[in-house]
């Protein structure tokens, strides 16, 4: 009987494990799909990958490694249902790269693309594309509403430069990628720089007499540097 009993168990437990399998095929396949038949895919990649190259400090890509991300928005219309892809953003081509289910990689035209999301655990970053000036961006959107504050995150890229005369040593022996937040707040799909000085960015609300006052009775209490976190809280406060 107990033989039986774990002889069911085990032909239970393999059925699941094959059932798994299984949907894991289909969804790369459905993903792979995807991306073949509804976009313009401009490159593919073979063997990716996000590790930091020898002698390099820093990195390009968002992330170390793939991640879950969701489209919202594709074609100027709202994606009700999406894949969950593994996916990756090049910062420095401003190019989101998506794994397909046939072992590459694949970057879609960039204007195709309006609204996606990367999730792991309870972490969220969204991205919108934006107009900043002749170019179309990918931006992280940090607060949405009324106004919306969103923070494109730039790359440049240094060679080693290091100098060695003896007793005079300078410069530095390994490449990096250096990156740099610029933040912007939005109003009508229009962008203005947003400066990490507390009287720059309230200037930008010079216009609107209701969100200037709103946002200095906020932070006038506010406790605390001004910094991204602030400025995030102040624009949540002139959204409510």
């Amino acid at each position: 009987m107990k033989r039986t009993i774990v002889l069911i168990l085990w032909a239970l437990s393999w059925n699941v494990l094959q059932a798994q399998d299984s949907m894991e095929v289909m969804k790369a396949i459905r993903a792979t799909n995807i991306l073949d038949n509804g976009w313009n895919l401009r490159t593919s990649y073979i063997g990716l990958t996000f590790k930091d190259k020898e002698n390099t400090v820093g990195s390009p890509y968002l992330y170390p490694e793939w991640r879950r991300m969701w489209l919202d928005s594709m074609d100027n219309k709202p994606v009700k249902h999406s894949v969950v892809y593994e996916a990756n953003l090049d910062l420095e081509k401003n190019e989101l790269i998506i794994k397909g289910g046939d072992g590459k990689a694949y970057t879609p035209e960039t204007r195709q693309v309006q609204m996606f999301h990367f999730q792991r655990g309870d972490t969220q970053h969204i991205f919108v594309g934006l107009r900043l000036g002749d170019s179309y961006k990918f931006v992280q959107e940090l607060a949405a509403g009324k106004y919306c504050l969103v923070k494109e995150i730039k790359i440049s890229f240094a060679r080693a430069d290091f100098v060695d005369k003896g007793m005079i040593q300078s410069g530095k022996n390994y490449d990096e990628y250096r990156r740099e937040p610029v933040y912007y707040l939005v109003k009508d799909g229009i962008p203005e720089k947003a400066p990490l000085r507390k009287k720059s960015f309230l200037s930008l609300l010079d216009k609107d007499p209701q969100a200037a006052a709103t946002s200095r009775k906020f932070l006038s209490s506010y406790n605390g540097p001004f910094d991204e976190t602030a400025m995030v809280k102040t624009v949540e406060a002139i959204n409510k």
